[in-house]
C-alpha cells in the first residue's frame, strides 16, 4: 500500500470562477501525467480555498512500474547493406533513439525483418521522479487568466506564496518561481495566520480545520447552507435557494459565517428584479421570501471571519445595499417618467456596431423583418409586432439597465406595461432576446417569436454582411445560437416561413451597410443555416445521412422540411429504400459529367429497357413533383421506387457510354433528367450504403 501525496499551492487570492475549474481540470491533468509517468495510485483528490489549491494523490506507490518495450526502425533490407553494415538510415535511427548503432538487432515480422532494439527501463522511486512532474504540472494548471509578478519568469492565477509537498511524512522538493516547496501551510489569513508545520499528509485538514480554514468546498456548501436554514427559521421566512450563488460564496471564503441584514421597506415598490438582482449579483446576497411569495427585506450574506460584534459587520453591509437601493430607487422613478415606446428615440445615438449603425437602425430593420414574419402566421399583429421591435430595445436608454445590464428586456417588459403597452407586446421586449441557450424557454407569444425572429437573422446577415464570420470555434457575436434559435422557433410554432425568403428581407434591409455583394452574403448565410440546421437534426436524433439527402435539394421552410426527413425516415424501412438508393447513385454518377440539353428522342432508342424507362419517367416524374409540391413525400418516394425496376433493367441491358456519340448523350439525357427530378426531393446520392446510417 502506497502513502498519500499532498500538493498544496498557496497564492493570493484567487477568482471564485476560477478556483473549481482549476481543480476539477486541473486533476484530470494531473491524473494523465502521472499514469503517462506509470505512477500507481486510486485516485486524486481535489480541495481548494481562495488562497490555496490542494491535490492528494491517494495511495500513491513509491517506485514507478518498469518499462520494457521494442522499439522498431528501418527494415532490415534498407537499414543493412550487403556487407552487413549498417546504413545511413540504421545510423540516423539509432541517432534519433539516442543509442549506439550496435544495440540494433533483426526483428523477424509479418512484413519481414526489421532492425530495432529493446528500451527497458528500470522502476525509479517516487522521490526521483514526481517533483518534476508536479513541476511541469504547475504551469498547466487552466486559468482563465494567468500573471507574472515580480521578475520571475512563472505563470499564474495570482502569486503563490507556499507549496507543501509531502509524501506521508517526507517532503518532495521542487522549485516554482522563488518559492521551493516544503511542509510549511497557512490559516486563515486573519483568524489564524501562522505558520503550520505539517509532519504528514494525515494532518492536513484537521490542523487546517484549527486554523479556521475547511480545505473542502462541499464542507464550505454545507455550512453556508445550514447557516441560511438556521437564519430563515430565525426570522420566519422561506430562504429563496441558490445553489450556483452558495457555490459562488464558497469559493470566496475559507471560512464561512453567515448573518444576516435587513433594508428598508420602502424599497420593496421596486420591481423585484431589481432587488434580487442588487443582492444576488451584485453583493452575493442571499434572498428570503414570505409564505405568499412576497419578497422578504432583508437579507442573508457570508462573511469569512469570526467577529465579536456581528453587529458592526451587518451595519456594514446593510449601509452598501442602501446605496445601491436608493441609486435604483432614483433611476426608477425618472424611468417612469416617460413611455418606452418614446424613448426608442434616443436609440438614434446608442451604437449597436460600428459597421452595422445605430440601434435604431436597428430596430427599423427588426420591424420590417418581424411585420414579415407576421405575415406568414398571424397577419393581423403585423402592426404589433412592427411596434414591439421598436420597443425591442428602448430599455438600453433607462437608467436602471444602465446600473443593472443584465436586467436588459426584464426591465423593458416592465416598462413597457406600466406604460400602456398591451400584454403581449409588453411579454414580446422580454422574449425577443430567447432562446438565449439550447435548453433555454422559446417565445411563447407570437409577437415574442416575430421579434426574437428578427433579431437574430438581422444580427446573422449584418455579421456575414460586414465580415464578422465565425472561425473554428470562435463566435463571438453568438452567431450559431441566434441560428439554433431562429430554427427552433420556426419549428416549434410551426411556421411556413422560406428560409432563403426570410434571408433575403434580412438583406434588403442591410443593404447600405453590406461591405461584399448581397449574392455572395446570402450563399455563406445559407450554407451556414443548413450546417446548424444539420447539427440541430442530427442532435435530436435524426440520421446524418438522411439529413443531408433532404437539404441537399436547398432550404424551404422548417415545417416542410421536417416532414421530408419524417416521410424518408419511414421510408428507409421499406424494402424498395435501398435499391433505389443504389441505382439513384449509379445514374448520378454516370452523368456527373454531363452538362448537354436535357431533350430526349424515342427515335435514337435501340432498346426495350431504354422505352419502357422513358415512357414511364415522363409520368412518374410529374406525379412526383405533384406530390412534393403538396407535402405529400411518402408517395413521393413510393412513386420513385416504382421506377427503380425499370433504371435497374436500363443499366442491366444498355450500355449508356455508347460509341455514339449521338446515342450517348440521349441515354445521358434520360438518365440526369429523371435523376433531377428525384434530387429536387432528395438527394439520395447522400445516403449511406447497405442501409447504415452516418453517424452524426
Amino acid at each position: 500500500m502506497g502513502r498519500d501525496y499532498l500538493l498544496e499551492i498557496g497564492c493570493e487570492e484567487i477568482p471564485a470562477g476560477f478556483v473549481g475549474p482549476a481543480l476539477w481540470y486541473g486533476g484530470q491533468q494531473f491524473e494523465g501525467m502521472l499514469k503517462k509517468a506509470r505512477l500507481s495510485f486510486r485516485k486524486v483528490d481535489i480541495y481548494g480555498t481562495p488562497r490555496r489549491l490542494t491535490y492528494v494523490i491517494r495511495d500513491l506507490e513509491d517506485r514507478q512500474a518498469a518499462s520494457k518495450e521494442t522499439v522498431m526502425g528501418p527494415p532490415k533490407s534498407v537499414g543493412l547493406d550487403a556487407a552487413g553494415k549498417p546504413t545511413k538510415a540504421a545510423l540516423g535511427f539509432a541517432r534519433t533513439q539516442g543509442i549506439d548503432v550496435s544495440a540494433l538487432t533483426v526483428f523477424p515480422t509479418d512484413r519481414g525483418d526489421y532492425l530495432g532494439f529493446v528500451r527497458e527501463e528500470a522502476a525509479r522511486p517516487v522521490q526521483e521522479i514526481l517533483p518534476k512532474i508536479v513541476s511541469d504540472f504547475l504551469p498547466a494548471i487552466p486559468f482563465k487568466k494567468s500573471m507574472r509578478w515580480a521578475d520571475l519568469d512563472v505563470r499564474f492565477a495570482r502569486p503563490v506564496h507556499w507549496i507543501v509537498s509531502l509524501y506521508g511524512d517526507e517532503v518532495l522538493p521542487f522549485s516554482f518561481g522563488n518559492v521551493t516547496s516544503g511542509r510549511t501551510t497557512f490559516g486563515h489569513r486573519f483568524l489564524a495566520p501562522a505558520a503550520i508545520e505539517l509532519s504528514s499528509t494525515s494532518e492536513y485538514p484537521g490542523r487546517l480545520a484549527e486554523a479556521r480554514v475547511l480545505v473542502d468546498l462541499e464542507d464550505r456548501k454545507g455550512r453556508i447552507r445550514a447557516g441560511i436554514r438556521e437564519a430563515s427559521m430565525r426570522i420566519g421566512m422561506k430562504w429563496v435557494e441558490d445553489e450556483p450563488l452558495v457555490e459562488t460564496v464558497a469559493n470566496l471564503v475559507e471560512y464561512p459565517v453567515v448573518m444576516v441584514g435587513r433594508f428598508e421597506e420602502k424599497y420593496l415598490s421596486l420591481p423585484r428584479e431589481v432587488l434580487v438582482t442588487s443582492m444576488r449579483n451584485n453583493q452575493k446576497y442571499f434572498v428570503f421570501e414570505d409564505a405568499k411569495g412576497g419578497l422578504f427585506p432583508g437579507f442573508a450574506f457570508v462573511s469569512n471571519m469570526i467577529v465579536p460584534d456581528e453587529s458592526v459587520v451587518v451595519a456594514g453591509n446593510e449601509r452598501v445595499l442602501r446605496a445601491r437601493l436608493s441609486d435604483a430607487e432614483f433611476y426608477y422613478g425618472d424611468d417612469l417618467k416617460k413611455p418606452l415606446f418614446e424613448r426608442s428615440e434616443a436609440l438614434k445615438k446608442v451604437l449597436f456596431q460600428a459597421d452595422m449603425g445605430t440601434y435604431w437602425e436597428k430596430v427599423e430593420r427588426m420591424a420590417d423583418i418581424a411585420e414579415f414574419v407576421a405575415s406568414f402566421g398571424f397577419p393581423g399583429k403585423a402592426e404589433g409586432c412592427r411596434r414591439a421591435a421598436f420597443l425591442s430595445k428602448a430599455d438600453l436608454t433607462t437608467g436602471v439597465i444602465k446600473e443593472f445590464p443584465e436586467l436588459q428586456g426584464v426591465m423593458g417588459r416592465h416598462y413597457a406595461s406600466m406604460t400602456g403597452e398591451s400584454a403581449e407586446i409588453a411579454q414580446s421586449v422580454f422574449e425577443h432576446y430567447l432562446p438565449k441557450g439550447q435548453s433555454d424557454d422559446l417565445p411563447a407569444t407570437d409577437v415574442g417569436a416575430a421579434t426574437a425572429i428578427a433579431d437574430k437573422i438581422d444580427m446573422v446577415c449584418g455579421c456575414f454582411g460586414v465580415g464578422l464570420i465565425p472561425t473554428g470555434t470562435a463566435d463571438p457575436y453568438g452567431l450559431r445560437r441566434h441560428t439554433l434559435g431562429i430554427l427552433s422557433i420556426l419549428e416549434s410554432r410551426g411556421l411556413r416561413i422560406p428560409i432563403a425568403e426570410l434571408v433575403d428581407r434580412s438583406l434588403a434591409t442591410l443593404a447600405p451597410k453590406l461591405t461584399s455583394p448581397a449574392a455572395e452574403v446570402r450563399k455563406k448565410v445559407l450554407e451556414f443555416v443548413v450546417a446548424r440546421y444539420l447539427n440541430l437534426l442530427v442532435s435530436q436524433g435524426a440520421p446524418a445521412d438522411l439529413v443531408e439527402a433532404v437539404l441537399a435539394p436547398g432550404l424551404t421552410n422548417v415545417v416542410d422540411l421536417r416532414a421530408k426527413l419524417d416521410a424518408l425516415v419511414a421510408f428507409r424501412a421499406d424494402a424498395a429504400f435501398e435499391p433505389l438508393a443504389e441505382v439513384f447513385k449509379r445514374a448520378i454518377n454516370i452523368t456527373k459529367v454531363y452538362n448537354g440539353p436535357l431533350g430526349v428522342s424515342s427515335m435514337l432508342f435501340e432498346h426495350d429497357e431504354e422505352r419502357a424507362l422513358h415512357a414511364a419517367a415522363a409520368d412518374v416524374s410529374g406525379r412526383v413533383v405533384a406530390a412534393a409540391r403538396d407535402g405529400r413525400y411518402g408517395e413521393a418516394f413510393r412513386e420513385m421506387a416504382g421506377l427503380q425496376p425499370l433504371v435497374a433493367a436500363f443499366f442491366e441491358k444498355v450500355l449508356v457510354m455508347a460509341k455514339d456519340e449521338t446515342v450517348r448523350n440521349n441515354r445521358l439525357a434520360l438518365l440526369k433528367g429523371l435523376s433531377a427530378v428525384f434530387a429536387s426531393v432528395a438527394d439520395f446520392s447522400k445516403v449511406a450504403s447497405s442501409g447504415q446510417p452516418k453517424q452524426g
